[in-house]
C-alpha cells in the first residue's frame, strides 16, 4: 500500500515537473541562416520581442577554409569563434562572445528589435564557414 503510494506520488511529480518545465525552457526557432566569418556581410539577420527578449545562436559544420589554397578542414574547436550582436536600428553592438565548445552563445535582456549577427574567428590565414541556427525566449 505504501509502495503504491510512493510511486503514484513519484508519477505525479514527474509529470507536474514535465509540464511545467517543459514551459519554463520554451524557445521560439527563428531560422537558420549560412555564415562565412570576413565575408564584408552581416551572417544572419532576425528580430526579438518584447515577451521573447533572450538569444541563442549555435552554429554547426564549421568548416576553416585556407585563404591560400581553398583547402576545407572541418573545425571541432568552436572555442575560436566569437559572434556579436549589432541593433539595426541604432547601430549598437554587443561585445563579442566566445562560442561554447559545443557550439553556443547565449545573449539575454535584448532591447526589442532587428539584429545582426557577426561571426568572427581568431585565425589570420584562414576564414570560418557553417550554419548558424537561431532561437529567441
Amino acid at each position: 500500500m505504501l509502495k503504491k503510494l510512493v510511486v503514484s506520488l513519484g508519477t505525479m511529480l514527474l509529470a507536474f515537473g514535465m509540464f511545467f518545465g517543459s514551459e519554463a525552457f520554451a524557445a521560439t526557432y527563428v531560422g537558420t541562416g549560412f555564415w562565412a566569418t570576413e565575408d564584408g556581410k552581416w551572417d544572419y539577420t532576425f528580430s526579438t520581442t518584447s515577451s521573447e527578449r533572450n538569444v541563442e545562436l549555435s552554429i554547426y559544420n564549421v568548416y576553416r577554409v585556407n585563404y591560400n589554397n581553398g583547402v576545407k578542414k572541418y573545425q571541432d574547436d568552436l572555442t575560436a569563434a566569437s559572434v556579436r550582436l549589432c541593433n539595426a536600428s541604432t547601430g549598437n553592438c554587443t561585445a563579442y562572445k566566445k562560442f561554447s565548445p559545443g557550439g553556443v552563445a547565449t545573449f539575454t535582456n535584448m532591447i526589442p528589435g532587428q539584429y545582426r549577427v557577426d561571426i568572427i574567428d581568431g585565425y589570420p590565414s584562414y576564414y570560418f564557414e557553417g550554419y548558424v541556427d537561431v532561437f529567441r525566449y
